[in-house]
């Protein structure tokens, strides 16, 4: 089916380009365009090879579809003659000359001809080549197979002796099919593409090199259209005279304005102009198209350098990894985890043919060598170390001296790192440093990522490791390695890096930043200390299978085929689908505190609301049944202040627009006042009682809602809404290091007066609707009741804060905690000068403050459009850790790196089954709690039914290490070196002081008897 609908394409696309006319086939879609000599030449050779030339083209277009230039009105006048329908124009009067070297710029021939828009596709040579109707058929072809392309050929020459007639152009064609010969292909000669084609030539001068050159390389290297070499479906025949035997052709470079030239093209593209030739095209054609018989194939000969420029970034940092068609699982993974974060800064380098033609089809940028492809043999997984394995390596390490040579810097990496983040923004730029990696086994470094810069000492170390590893290939041939008794991991192109590294500058790597897989995957580093790694090495373990299971079980397989699923991208803009207008909600959250809420409700009141109507909903909690005396008086107040909304009116008059109590029917708690479902479309600012509001609240409120939410140019699908607070503290633990402070943190990334955080402000929240309803969706599906540890990310301070309240229903930010961390999703964050916020707590006596002790922050007083209402888009984004982030579509699968096998705190469900104490009693013990720390409440919980014993002790494991230690496991390597070593120096030091002090007694009782 697929083949039939091809051919359909070709025989559609082939009626459509041509039509009949008097048995000759000709083309009505192309335009071939050409700069000639002037006309009439007073040379005959000259004048019949122009003639000659126009015919043929005149056999596969018709005449109107020839445009000519010459140098001279003359000229134009004679063509104009002898060819009524050409369009030709003169160079002189359309100002495309330079009188210095006597030239017109070639520029202006294309410009004209592109601004043609009747004829889809331009066809450019030179007035000497006479044109075959195989370019017909070629381009017939071509055109029905692909959407962009730009043709490129190498002439065939064919002599013209001044002794034989020439004006039979029919005749000369035959002849110049039969006794012409390829010229060198280095020549561009032919160059057909579409009328669109995105460039723009600078002004090169007529009849000398460099123009084609760099026209090719732009097209290579600046655009996605795939370049073709036709030289072998095409006859594209030079005419030439015979030069006198001896003579020798003129150099290009000696060639009246090559100068100018070479100066421009360097000037304009650098070095690039080197790969602008014929063998460096994207692909060959082959075959005659005419009868359907012409294929592509790949132009495997086409330099390296070629995908280096296009892919290395701008400090001309390239990675590269090698892949075999037996581990494309894992090289898909790769691939699809770049395009998460954007990364495009590699080549793969396929070990066989088949992997190349798999990555080819998928449109990566591979390469393999042409010797490599005539290897056919398909490897799955050579074991590490064998004969077979270094030979891959040393194919590797060959291309890689390649690309030092071109003067780009390498990262070689193995197909089984994880990259999370862009590397070439955490590694050093300092060229002073020759190497740079990952550790490996503590002392080594890794050969499976490393970095070596483009100089002398970087080439120099290469080339020595390329000896090394030769000599390894010829040990390993010849079994050496059994005649010294040395394992063949001991001749690998690993132990050539490490033992080479003595003589030259080195940089390890942050382990945290690239961790190897025992520090990631085992002993969990990285998430201990609250960081999330750029790259993770898959390496200390063996086996492609083995490794697959590894990453599905962290949730961080991201493809094993072609296909590559996006991550979590938000919730996208939906504006433009509403048909009513955006409201403000106000929603008031209180019980018992009456002072508070009149304070609140006052400073509401006295905002500016600029006119506007806004709706404030009043939520009144009841007390719980076990609430004291005292509470329910203090309740009763606030309800005689507010009313009930029904038959009691309240004392409390809104004079900005419409005002709503609601009175729980029973005890909710936090949780409940925040959840409550809504049907309304409305963006909500909640305020708890202990908060009071600047005068100008309303007015930055409306204007941020009004940049970021409603303007769809400055819509951000993952940021739920604003926090009006000054936030203090980064939410955020790392283990080893002091709670931090977010004013530090930015006053170190430049202190802006806006930023993005993941947390969200519980002191003045304010949602928009699309994402509002989004968490209480999700909030209905989990079961609250039946969790019992923490549901917040690994090394947060909100997990001590739910441990020690989520018992009481003290608690409701966790659960949007949770929910933003699985989601990725962030909230906009004020840092106003002297720590003014726009609401400010006043840290009174209630669930979050023991004692009263007045307002967090100084409020805003006087508002500063130049400060408080400067709004830009690009604004930095920070994670739970306070962590800079580059990509945040990478935040949403931020909860993997904190496996909840390894990582209590990740909502387990409480189990229903009842063990002995006697162990806990023992893990009380071994953690030297004491009777009234939180063990001590564990226990009870069990006892009565409550709590599980392996609960208790993932719970007890979480507090120490919370406190202590990046694992329970290091915790307690940490307590058996306490026992073994250093209790026993301390009793030796307290019994030497004891003794010492007792000496010093009976020395003064001597003393003073005497």
């Amino acid at each position: 089916m697929k083949l039939y609908l091809h051919i359909l394409n070709v025989v559609v696309a082939t009626l459509v380009l041509t039509q009949s006319v008097k048995g000759v086939v000709t083309f009505t879609d192309i335009t071939i365009f050409s700069i000639l000599k002037t006309m009439p030449n007073p040379d005959p050779i000259e004048h019949q090879i122009q003639t000659n030339s126009i015919w043929s083209w005149s056999q596969l277009v018709p005449m109107e579809n020839i445009i000519l230039f010459v140098d001279n009105a003359t000229s134009c006048s004679f063509l104009k003659t002898e060819y009524p329908n050409v369009t030709c124009h003169n160079f002189a009067s359309l100002k495309c000359w330079h009188s210095t070297y006597n030239r017109p710029y070639i520029n202006c021939a294309f410009d004209i001809a592109q601004q043609q828009k009747q004829k889809s596709i331009l066809v450019f040579v030179n007035g000497d080549i006479m044109l075959h109707n195989s370019m017909s058929h070629t381009i017939s072809f071509v055109n029905a197979t692909m959407q962009k392309f730009f043709l490129v050929g190498c002439r065939r020459d064919y002599e013209i002796s001044p002794s034989f007639n020439y004006s039979n152009s029919e005749k000369t064609l035959q002849n110049g099919l039969n006794h012409s010969r390829i010229h060198s292909t280095t020549g561009i000669d032919f160059i057909a593409f579409k009328t669109d084609t995105p460039f723009r030539m600078p002004p090169f001068l007529v009849g000398v090199y460099r123009w084609d050159n760099w026209l090719l390389s732009e097209i290579l290297l600046r655009t996605n259209i795939t370049v073709i070499d036709v030289t072998q479906s095409i006859f594209i025949i030079h005419q030439q005279r015979k030069k006198p035997e001896g003579e020798k052709p003129e150099r290009h470079a000696l060639r009246r304005g090559a100068i100018y030239n070479d100066v421009l093209v360097k000037n304009t593209s650098g070095e690039d102009y080197k790969v602008g030739f014929i063998n460096n095209a994207n692909q060959i054609l082959t075959g005659n198209c005419e009868q359907s018989q012409c294929t592509f194939k790949d132009n495997l000969d086409r330099s390296e350098t070629v995908l280096l420029k296009q892919r290395a970034n701008a400090q001309k940092y390239i990675a590269v990894l090698t892949v075999t068609s037996g581990y494309m699982p894992l090289a898909w993974n790769w691939i699809c985890w770049t395009k998460r974060i954007g990364f495009r800064n590699y080549i793969l380098l396929a070990e066989d043919l088949e992997a190349y033609k798999i990555l080819r089809a998928a449109n990566e940028p591979v390469f393999i060598s042409k010797e490599q492809s005539l290897n056919t043999s398909s490897k799955s997984e050579a074991k590490y170390g064998s004969y077979d394995f270094q030979i891959t390596m040393m194919y590797r390490l060959e291309f890689l001296m390649r690309v030092l040579r071109a003067g780009f810097h390498f990262l070689s990496a193995d197909m089984d790192t994880l990259w999370l983040s862009n590397p070439f923004n955490y590694i050093s730029h300092n060229l002073s440093i020759t190497i740079q990696g990952q550790t490996h086994k503590q002392t080594k470094m890794s050969g499976g990522f490393i970095i070596i810069h483009a100089t002398s000492k970087g080439r120099k170390l290469w080339q020595d490791v390329i000896k090394c590893q030769n000599q390894n290939l010829v040990d390993l041939r010849e079994q050496q390695h059994l005649k010294r008794k040395r394992p063949t991991s001991d001749l690998t192109e690993q132990e050539c890096i490490n033992n080479r590294l003595n003589t030259t500058t080195i940089n390890l790597l942050d382990p945290y930043l690239f961790p190897d897989g025992r520090s990631f995957f085992d002993l969990h580093r990285p998430q201990s200390r609250g960081i999330v790694p750029v790259v993770i090495h898959g390496n200390w373990l063996v086996g492609l299978e083995a490794k697959i299971k590894r990453l599905q079980s962290w949730n961080l397989l991201a493809s094993t085929g072609s296909s590559c699923d996006p991550l979590e991208s938000g919730i996208p803009y939906s504006l433009s689908n509403r048909t009513n207008p955006v409201h403000i909600r106000i929603r008031v959250l209180t019980y018992n505190r009456l002072q508070s809420l009149q304070r609140l409700l006052k400073s509401l009141q006295a905002a500016n609301y600029l006119n506007d109507s806004v709706t404030l909903d009043i939520s009144v909690d009841r007390p719980s049944a076990g609430a004291s005396s005292s509470e329910k008086e203090q309740w009763k107040k606030v309800m005689d202040y507010v009313g009930d909304g029904e038959t009691h009116a309240s004392k409390f008059k809104w004079s900005h627009g419409p005002l709503s109590i609601i009175v729980h029917k029973n005890h909710v708690g936090l949780l409940g006042q925040w959840t409550v479902s809504t049907d309304h479309q409305d963006i909500q600012l909640f305020l708890e009682d202990d908060v009071a509001v600047s005068p100008h609240f309303y007015i930055f409120l409306k204007q941020a809602i009004d940049f970021y939410y409603i303007n769809e140019s400055n819509y951000d699908s993952r940021m739920f809404g604003l926090s009006m607070q000054h936030q203090h503290t980064v939410l955020g633990q790392r283990t080893g290091f002091s709670i931090r402070s977010i004013d530090k943190e930015l006053n170190e990334t430049g202190a802006p007066t806006f930023f993005k955080y993941q947390l969200l402000g519980t002191w003045g929240a304010v949602f928009f609707p699309e994402h509002w309803h989004a968490f209480l969706e999700w909030i209905a599906t989990i079961k609250t009741e039946n969790i019992e540890e923490g549901c917040t990310p690994g090394g947060l301070l909100s997990t001590e804060w739910w441990m020690s309240r989520h018992l009481a229903g003290r608690m409701w930010t966790h659960w949007f905690i949770r929910f933003a961390y699985e989601r990725g999703w962030y909230s906009l964050y004020t840092n106003f000068p002297n720590r003014e916020a726009l609401i400010v707590n006043y840290r009174e006596s209630g669930l979050n403050f023991n004692v009263t002790r007045g307002p967090m922050n100084p409020i805003v007083e006087h508002l500063q459009p130049d400060l408080h209402l400067n709004f830009t888009k690009n604004l930095p984004v920070f994670d739970y850790h306070f962590s800079l982030i580059d990509q945040p579509t990478l935040l949403s699968m931020r909860h993997n790196l904190w496996h909840r096998h390894y990582f209590v705190n990740q909502c387990r469900i409480i189990e229903k089954n009842h063990k002995v104490t006697a162990k806990l009693v023992k893990l009380k013990k071994q953690l030297l709690v004491k009777p009234k720390t939180r063990a001590s409440t564990y226990i009870k919980e069990h006892k009565n039914g409550t709590r599980t014993t392996r609960s208790i002790e993932t719970s007890l494991l979480e507090d120490v290490s919370l406190r202590l230690s990046p694992s329970s496991d290091c915790f307690k390597w940490f307590l058996l070196f306490e026992l073994i070593f250093v209790f026993p120096i301390a009793l030796l030091i307290v019994l030497g002081v004891c003794l010492l002090s007792r000496k010093k007694q009976a020395f003064r009782k001597k003393q003073f008897k005497r």
